[in-house]
């Protein structure tokens, strides 16, 4: 069961009874404030029961018709201190579940959360990327010859695929500013189409005259044609281009669920766009307009965040706006009347740098890999539409770019982090069933030297116990990457501990020939943690950084601390030989190393990882073949109150 922030209730999102999944409409409509699962849900705190409550009786969620529910578990599902909903498993069994069985149970659960959590973040992406996409389709048929009508019907089609909802329309206000005309409805609004209503009279007139969106119970209630207007709950948009109000944007459902949520934002986030559809599509209907349409476009496309490329049809640059300059690296004067194959890098997937884009298609999308002026290259999605004259003619093309990088960045995040995060929880498991056993073959071990042993006895077990030692310091290690242990919390001068463990490492630099710099923040900046596991991580780099610069040419080691948004960052750079992205991608997976056999246990840098993430910081790399490899931390700065 998942639960919904917006209309603070629980999704039952999987059901199997009897090994058979539920499946059906009313699989959503859970019943709301059971004692065990909000319990659980608000405490994040799991529950075994013997006197399960019962409340699936009589729905969808019935278990068996002859045989009762005897016990439960009710887990959370939490993720970062966030829980984001509820697990139950029952039994027809009386007390059939103990503790071992709400481990397991809790093991699954947080991996289920970590996947909806993933899964919502993914699915946010997503909707972002479907907002920004029907942002520029509407922008895109203000650039069409086509009357404000059918615009309009077209800019409803895109919202509904955002926001879908019961109805939709568009009023239009008249040039006097005294009336509404309905340019275009559909759903449950198709019958307010071609409505005139006086401003005053209207049923929007609450929202026109604040100039801000309003939710209304029942829109028909206060309309000037009642019998045409549906009797449902809306929110009433105003368009306002260029500070004039163009007209309004009417969004009905059936039950009050679009007075908040992210669909509300959504509607907010396309409002401008539409507003500034209409504006530009009522300019191009008089000849009189016809500059200020331009003006008006020139400017929406400068302001975008997103670059855009206006070609002739030589494909040669005719326009690129702000963002495309910036993106490219070109001035003004030089990226007009550069080719398109100036920006697109050749590839055997791409045979032609603007495709042909068919008849019954008013747009082509696809992903190329671009080039700035400097050489540097970025993957990128583009989006090629025509531009034509009033015959019809082709007289250009609009191409509107998004780089993928950082998109690309954060999914390779995301996969590496729920890996780690897998591999802790199995490491964390397997630690603790060994430490238990090793702890106790150390013990007798200790009892058995207290006794008097000679010869080849006291060697057996003295090597017992070395060996028993050393298998548990290995798994003290496992269990601070996997982030099981508690961290001391104190003030920690990271300035500090960096000078401390520079000097620990002095002699051993200055025997291989190594150049040290510091470059610490003046600030002292501070944070609150283990300052011994701290030490532990800045040596763990330290050490790998002199590993690393053994056979180099250059020998340069620097670390530098500074205080960044809240934030104390230590950066740890060397000059080595560097790291292939295949291994920098590993680097902090458990007993993963490139040192030859006996010379590393690859436990240092995934213990170094646990410990920064334990503090609520976070550690990454950047590393280049024959150039060197930086390590970054970011740990949470520390301030005292002020007495």
């Amino acid at each position: 069961m998942i639960a919904d922030p917006v209309c603070e209730r629980f999704e039952a999102h999987c059901i199997v009874v009897d090994s058979e999944e539920r499946e059906g409409e009313s699989v959503l409509d859970f019943p709301n404030g059971t004692e065990t699962i909000a319990k659980v849900f608000q405490t994040a705190v799991p529950l075994i029961s013997s006197k399960p409550e019962q409340w699936w009786k009589g729905t969808i969620f019935q278990v068996a018709a002859r045989r009762e529910v005897q016990s439960e578990i009710t887990a959370p599902l939490t993720y970062h201190d966030r829980t984001v909903g509820v697990m139950q498993v029952l039994s027809y069994k009386t007390n059939a579940y103990d503790a071992h069985d709400l481990e397991v149970i809790m093991l699954i659960a947080r991996q289920a959360a970590v996947a909806i959590a993933n899964a919502r973040l993914f699915a946010a992406q997503r909707y972002e990327q479907r907002q920004t996409e029907a942002a520029a389709d509407i922008a895109r048929l203000a650039l069409r010859k086509v009357s404000v009508a059918e615009a309009s019907r077209s800019i409803l089609k895109i919202l509904d695929d955002v926001v879908p909802s019961s109805g939709k329309a568009i009023g239009l206000v008249s040039p006097d500013g005294e009336t509404l005309v309905c340019v275009a409805a559909c759903g449950t609004c198709e019958q307010m189409e071609g409505i005139v209503a006086p401003v005053a009279r209207s049923a929007v007139r609450m929202a026109w005259a604040k100039e801000e969106p309003t939710f209304v119970e029942n829109l028909r209630e206060k309309a000037h044609n009642p019998d045409r207007v549906p009797e449902e709950p809306a929110i009433t948009i105003p368009l306002i281009a260029s500070d004039r109000r163009m007209g309004v944007l009417v969004v009905t459902s059936e039950t009050p669920q679009l007075q908040t949520g992210p669909h509300v934002d959504a509607l907010l986030r396309l409002g401008p766009a539409v507003a500034l559809a209409m504006d530009v599509l009522r300019l191009s209907e008089d000849e009189q307009r016809m500059h200020a349409r331009e003006r008006t476009l020139a400017a929406a496309l400068a302001t975008m965040d997103q670059p855009v490329l206006i070609l002739g049809v030589d494909a040669k640059v005719q326009y690129a706006n702000t963002a495309a300059v910036r993106e490219y690296g070109y001035e003004s004067s030089e990226i007009a009347g550069l080719s398109v194959d100036d920006f697109v890098v050749a590839s055997a997937q791409v045979p032609t740098t603007i495709p042909a884009i068919p008849q019954d298609q008013t747009l082509w999308t696809g992903e190329h890999t671009h080039r700035r002026k400097d050489g540097t290259e970025f993957p990128a999605s583009v989006t090629l539409s025509h531009i034509r004259d009033g015959s019809d003619e082709i007289i250009g093309l609009v191409i509107s770019i998004r780089n993928l990088t950082e998109e690309r960045k954060v999914a390779d995040h995301l996969g590496r982090t729920e890996k780690l995060a897998a591999i802790g929880e199995l490491v964390a498991g397997v630690a603790h069933e060994l430490n238990n056993p090793l702890t106790g073959i150390s013990t007798f071990a200790q009892l058995l030297l207290e006794d008097k042993l000679e010869g080849e006895q006291l060697e057996s077990v003295s090597l017992i116990k070395r060996e028993a030692d050393r298998a548990i310091g290995v798994i003290r290690d496992l269990l601070l990457f996997a982030r099981k242990t508690d961290a001391r919390d104190v003030t920690v001068d990271i300035n500090t501990i960096v000078q401390h463990t520079v000097r620990l490492r002095a002699l051993a630099s200055r025997s291989s020939g190594i150049e040290v710099h510091m470059h610490l923040d003046q600030s002292a900046p501070k944070v609150r943690g283990d300052e011994q596991k701290l030490q532990q991580v800045l040596l763990n780099l330290l050490v790998n950084a002199e590993s690393a610069l053994r056979d180099a040419k250059v020998r340069h080691l620097s670390v530098t601390t500074r205080s960044k948004n809240k934030a104390v960052v230590i950066v740890v750079s060397d000059t080595g030989h560097g790291m292939p992205a295949s291994v920098s991608q590993r680097v902090f997976e458990p007993f993963f190393t490139t040192k030859p056999p006996g010379e590393g246990t690859g436990l240092g840098l995934s213990v170094s990882y646990g410990i920064i993430q334990a503090h609520g910081g976070t550690i990454s790399v950047e590393s280049t073949l024959e150039v060197g490899t930086t390590f970054t931390i970011s740990l949470p700065l520390y301030k005292e109150a002020a007495t």
